[in-house]
């Protein structure tokens, strides 16, 4: 449900919420590493000064999904909090604004065992969903912090041998903690990820891999929520398609070169070869969606 529209079932003593971004129709939030590691790290840092457990999250290119416990006002301000650092960041490096919107987000109440178990692993599932990798070996989400896996990396950085300008210039922000690990410039998850509340709910590493694996925790957790949603190919899938189809029929490397007449040919090509949905053409092509609704 629209937040503009949700009535707390908790009626202020606190419960878990699922916060979902609606996906972006003609940009992407994250285009490479370095805006997912500032996505996670601003997630870190919203934390730090949020009365707020941060029970699970997922990035992905054009929306995100966050899993927080708390008061549903203090677990709102956490939401725009973050928004706010996002625009920023977005404006600043990459000319982008009014792409994020704060009241334009989808939130359900967590009411059972049962549906914490679903979101939780619906939201980690996502990658799979959108077919970009297995979940486990997903870099921008939570996975790694539950039943901590081997770590990949060992050479890490702690914040408490950071003297506080660097890690204020570093992260852009005032307040510091000195119980952070940082590696490639990105914060650890089990830093400020509240791992043990999700391992305690969900049952041993076992359970955890095996339910993963469930084919059918989209629909039922899309049901919840009013989505009806299919992904063919992921944006960064779509797009080599895009380059590929613009190579061989219109001999050139990029849909910005092409005419008015050819990016409308496009359109037609990736929604029919490749089952792209209307949302997703626009966001990669710059059409409107009024143009793909005639158009197909």
């Amino acid at each position: 449900m629209l937040l503009r529209n949700f009535t707390d079932p908790f009626a202020g003593h606190g419960g878990i919420y699922h916060f979902s971004m609606p996906h972006l129709e003609k940009t992407l939030l994250f285009e490479n590493d370095r805006d997912y590691t500032v996505g996670v790290n601003y997630l870190a840092i919203v934390t730090l000064s949020n009365p707020v457990s941060l029970l699970c999250y997922c990035l992905m290119s054009n929306h995100f999904h966050l899993l927080l416990a708390g008061r549903l006002e203090d677990c709102v301000k956490f939401y725009f909090t973050y928004i706010d650092r996002m625009s920023r960041y977005l404006s600043k490096t990459r000319g982008l604004k009014g792409v994020l919107h704060k009241n334009n987000v989808d939130v359900q109440e967590v009411t059972s065992e049962k549906q914490f178990r679903n979101e939780v692993l619906y939201i980690l599932r996502n990658p799979y969903k959108a077919r970009i990798s297995s979940p486990f070996s997903y870099p921008w989400s939570s996975v790694d912090a539950y039943f901590p896996f081997p770590p990949v990396n060992a050479d890490w950085e702690r914040s408490r041998e950071m003297s506080l300008r660097r890690f204020r210039e570093r992260f852009m922000t005032r307040n510091k903690s000195d119980a952070m690990d940082i590696s490639e410039g990105r914060i650890s998850n089990r830093c400020f990820v509240d791992y043990s509340y999700v391992e305690e709910h969900i049952g041993d590493s076992l359970d955890f891999f095996d339910t993963m694996r469930l084919y059918d925790l989209e629909s039922v957790v899309e049901s919840q929520h009013g989505i009806e949603e299919t992904v063919t190919y992921s944006d960064s899938e779509l797009k080599e398609k895009m380059t590929m189809v613009c190579r061989k029929e219109f001999y050139t490397d990029s849909p910005v070169l092409l005419s008015r007449k050819d990016i409308l040919s496009l359109a037609r090509i990736l929604a029919r070869r490749y089952g792209a949905r209307k949302k997703q053409i626009a966001r990669l092509t710059g059409l409107s969606q009024e143009v793909l609704d005639t158009l197909l």
